[in-house]
C-alpha cells in the first residue's frame, strides 16, 4: 500500500514539473514571436550595395546582364547548375 502512495506522489510531482516546463516553453516561444513581430528592418531594399550585374538574379533592366557562360551542368549542383544540366540533357 505504501508503494502505491509513493508512486502516486512521484507521478504527481513529475506531472507538475512537466506542466511547468510546457508553460515556460510556451511563454518563451510567445515572447520570441511577439519580439519578432515588432522588429522592423533597418535598411530598405533600395539601400542595397550589392553588384546586381554579378548577382545571379541580375539587375532590373530589359537586358539582364548576369553572365552564366562559366556554369557547368551538374545534376546535384545549385539551381543554375541543375538548369544547365537539363538544357544539356535536352540537347539545347
Amino acid at each position: 500500500m505504501e508503494d502505491k502512495t509513493k508512486m502516486k506522489r512521484f507521478f504527481k510531482k513529475l506531472s507538475e514539473k512537466m506542466l511547468t516546463i510546457v508553460i515556460l516553453t510556451l511563454t518563451a516561444l510567445g515572447s520570441v514571436w511577439v519580439y519578432a513581430a515588432f522588429l522592423e528592418p533597418s535598411l530598405t531594399p533600395a539601400d542595397s550595395t550589392q553588384d546586381f550585374t554579378a548577382n545571379i538574379m541580375g539587375d532590373n533592366s530589359v537586358n539582364n546582364t548576369f553572365d552564366s557562360s562559366s556554369v557547368v551542368g551538374n545534376v546535384d549542383g545549385s539551381l543554375i547548375e541543375r538548369l544547365e544540366y537539363i538544357i544539356e540533357y535536352l540537347g539545347g
